[in-house]
């Protein structure tokens, strides 16, 4: 509960086809929130706040997690996974 878990993919491309592929198994199967951080997509915090899962670029990643310190949906990252890098 309150833990979050970020995927880092280098295109968007990949992120989107993560989030298709995850959407049946987390979210409908098991009731989680995902959302998508692109350059295409900027969600507002109230939407990052409440997301159990993050599916990412690098280029956002770094944009939203700066002054981490601040950020409370940064401090509740508890997995990390990191796509072909």
């Amino acid at each position: 509960p309150g833990c979050k878990a970020v995927y880092i993919a280098p295109l968007k491309a990949l992120v989107r086809e993560r989030m298709a592929d995850w959407r049946a198994k987390f979210v409908q199967g098991l009731g989680l929130k995902m959302l998508e951080l692109t350059g295409d997509v900027t969600p507002d915090a109230r939407a990052l706040a409440t997301a159990h899962i993050l599916a990412t670029t690098p280029e956002k990643w770094d944009g939203v997690s700066r002054h981490w310190q601040q950020r409370n949906y940064v401090q509740k990252v508890t997995l990390v996974i990191i796509d072909e890098i």
